[in-house]
């Protein structure tokens, strides 16, 4: 790991985005994608994440920030007590040297001796002394005099040992809270369900059971929103979700678990026809309410109205965006608003009246996974637990 890099993935955090920080440090945009991927492999997790609105910290990337941004800071000193033009905290260094090495250095520079350090570290004696003069060249300064006692550090010498020091506390502080925990449980997401005795609510009574009584396995169940479900899973919080829309990401796995008809459903649909000019005038009149677009219920509800009304239906639409879909049903049920809902819930709106969609916007359930081989055989038990077929190649 460079110490450029480091930099650059700390400008990265503080700017809250990649362009923002390439424009902050005059460089190109790639540059700062490269330095956030190449951190993301080094540390073995994904930091920041795509979204509709852009690029966004994961939970993962929202927790590592500060030590990031400290590691960073460090780096910058590092360098800047070399040149003494690294003011600009926007700034990147020409040169650049490696984590690694600096760890070397500050080896040498505790025993005194090139020598004995090369036999703790377990490299040999000439490829740490090549080491050690290249960063004497790239950050411009002299770390050590010869003595007769040893290597004695220059004055830059132990600021540079103290500098490595705290570097290398914080790097281990942060590498270490990734490690993953062995044998810890299982960790599964779901949306949340809209009744106790919903389709979702018992396959999910189902699989836990069976997942507990015939395989012992440890595991944990959160149902939570659809946004916070991605978060989790690209932070590692979660090993696998289940979700109801279809991802275009090459980086998730999906398997249909369930699928079932969805309706619109509301009070006026009483006096209302499913003709065009029926559903412009009931969206003009009645609320239509709905979860966000990353929710599977929403792409089929808009799915279904641009092809009863058009592209347009949203200029017809009085549109409330609310997440939760317990609380949508009671808007449906109490409120007298419109909104598109599993078929499954109709005992519980009360024999309200409703507009069937085509099957071919039912609600399907998908199981998500990102790839790796432990997200792999949780997701291969939970199919088979579920009586699905596994994804086929990609």
């Amino acid at each position: 790991m460079r110490s450029s890099t480091l930099i650059l993935a700390g400008l990265v955090m503080r700017h809250g985005g990649v362009r923002a920080a390439a424009r902050a440090m005059g460089q190109p945009v790639s540059s700062a994608s490269t330095a956030i991927a190449r951190l993301e492999d080094a540390l073995g997790v994904v930091l920041l994440r795509r979204t509709e609105e852009g690029l966004a910290l994961t939970l993962e990337g929202r927790r590592c920030r500060p030590a990031i941004q400290r590691i960073a800071d460090l780096m910058q000193q590092i360098h800047a007590g070399a040149f003494g033009n690294m003011g600009n905290r926007d700034s990147v260094p020409k040169a650049s040297v490696g984590i690694e090495a600096l760890f070397r250095l500050a080896e040498v520079l505790r025993t005194g001796s090139i020598r004995r350090a090369a036999l703790v570290l377990g490299i040999g004696q000439p490829q740490l002394t090549r080491q050690v003069a290249l960063i004497e060249r790239s950050l411009g300064v002299s770390v050590a005099q010869r003595s007769a006692s040893g290597l004695v550090p220059t004055p830059e010498g132990q600021r540079l040992l103290s500098q490595i020091a705290r570097l290398q506390d914080e790097w281990r502080s942060l590498t270490a809270s990734l490690k993953p925990e062995t044998g810890r449980p299982a960790s599964l997401g779901a949306m949340i369900p809209a009744s106790a005795d919903g389709d979702l609510s018992r396959m999910l009574a189902r699989l836990g059971a069976g997942l507990h009584l015939r395989h012992g396995l440890r595991f944990s169940l959160v149902s939570t929103l659809a946004e916070d479900l991605l978060l989790g899973l690209d932070s590692g919080r979660f090993d696998c979700v289940f979700l109801d829309a279809r991802l275009r990401e090459a980086a998730y796995i999906q398997a249909e678990v369930m699928r079932g008809p969805v309706a619109l459903y509301g009070r006026a649909l009483a006096a209302a026809r499913p003709t065009r000019e029926g559903l412009q005038k009931l969206l003009r009149h009645t609320p239509l309410v709905l979860q966000s677009r990353r929710s599977g219920l929403r792409q089929r509800a808009e799915a279904y109205f641009e092809a009863r009304i058009g592209q347009d239906w949203r200029k017809s639409a009085r549109l409330i965006e609310v997440e939760s879909l317990p609380v949508i049903v009671s808007m449906v049920q109490n409120e007298g608003m419109l909104s598109v809902l599993p078929a499954h819930l109709s005992p519980h709106l009360h024999d309200l009246p409703s507009f069937a969609l085509p099957p071919d916007l039912d609600q399907r359930v998908l199981l998500t996974w990102r790839r790796g081989a432990r997200a792999t055989r949780i997701a291969d038990l939970v199919l088979r637990e579920l009586g699905c077929a596994p994804p086929g190649p990609a």
